[in-house]
């Protein structure tokens, strides 16, 4: 069965299925998950554990004669896989379809792993055994749109209402780092216990821990939204990002959409990316590309020295054109 990272607590409190396949590219979460596991395999006498890592290698024949073997103090056991980015090979791939489809009762199996593909993964015959005889649950980034209603619940666990304005601050500090988030959180809680959460609790209490990669600009950008991604852009600058990768970022994107403009191939890009790129190659149109490739091209110049002006500030004017703003003359005129 399939199990959304929200429904797992309560999954656990329920019942305790043979083994759990926690996977995706969001470590706090996946860890999160992973733990909530853990504590209730401990509640239900699961005392001992031995942990498994394609990092260090795996030797399967072993594994597979520990898992059918008596634990070592005679109770039951988690055994834990983690396979990170690796999968298992075929001889591998038999082994743990082997545990899943005969799972012994003293035994949990918990296996943690990177993204799974739709291809690769989800119709491996392991996989389709753990779907069957345990539960899946794949976690997700927590995008901009989402972290709201996510803080907002976080807060709730921890005891504490908030005003609006003061989750939309907490964003703006914290977004793209999931863990510093639910430390404020706690942090919070222990500050201003049973209290409602406002603005200047924020201020008082968080730091700005948002972290943001040069993709992100893409997720602003088609959002139209010019304040985070000016904010975005910012971050990078002050965490050390090189100009040239944030140019790559932006010009990728530029280049794309003038190709869908033109009725022409715009090269490998995830299809759901693509989805989001379509509405806003209609709105620039081809002279607001044309006019934000001139600006790539103008930002590029700025960051090889061969024209004035600071990079970053030409960054940002690549933000305004593809966000739908006016630039002021200067930036039009070069």
């Amino acid at each position: 069965m399939q199990i959304k990272p929200e429904q797992l607590s309560r999954h656990l409190t329920q019942q305790l299925l043979p083994a759990y396949l926690i996977a995706g590219d969001e470590p706090f979460q996946l860890g999160e998950c992973a733990d909530a596991v853990r504590r209730a395999a401990r509640e239900k006498g699961y005392l001992e554990r031995q942990l498994f890592s394609t990092d260090t290698g795996i030797d399967w024949p072993s594994l597979y004669s520990e898992a059918q073997s008596l634990s070592l103090f005679g109770g039951a056991r988690i055994l834990e896989i983690r396979f990170g980015e690796k999968r298992p090979d075929k001889a591998a791939s038999e082994i743990l379809q082997q545990l899943l489809d005969n799972p012994a009762p003293d035994t949990l199996l918990l296996i943690t792993a990177s993204k799974l593909d739709r291809r690769r993964d989800l119709n491996s015959q392991w996989v389709k055994a753990l779907d069957k005889h345990g539960a899946l649950t794949e976690v997700w980034p927590i995008n901009a749109a989402q972290l709201p209603r996510w803080i907002e619940a976080r807060l709730r666990r921890a005891g504490l209402n908030s005003t609006p304005d003061a989750i939309a601050l907490l964003v703006e500090r914290s977004e793209g780092n999931l863990l510093a988030c639910a430390q404020e959180i706690d942090k919070l809680a222990l500050l201003f216990p049973n209290e409602t959460i406002a603005p200047l609790h924020i201020q008082q209490a968080v730091g700005n821990t948002s972290r943001f990669s040069p993709f992100d600009l893409g997720d602003a950008v088609t959002a139209g939204d010019l304040p985070r991604a000016l904010r975005i852009l910012d971050n990078l600058h002050s965490e050390g990002v090189e100009a040239p990768v944030v140019l790559w970022a932006l010009a990728r994107d530029v280049r794309s959409l003038s190709a869908m403009v033109a009725g022409q191939d715009p090269g490998r890009m995830p299809p759901q990316r693509l989805r989001q790129l379509e509405p806003l190659a209609r709105k620039l149109g081809p002279r607001g590309l044309a006019s934000a490739q001139a600006l790539c091209a103008r930002a590029d110049q700025a960051i090889k020295g061969m024209a004035s002006g600071d990079p970053w500030q030409h960054l940002a004017s690549i933000l305004m054109r593809l966000c739908g703003r006016p630039l002021p003359a200067v930036m039009e005129a070069g």
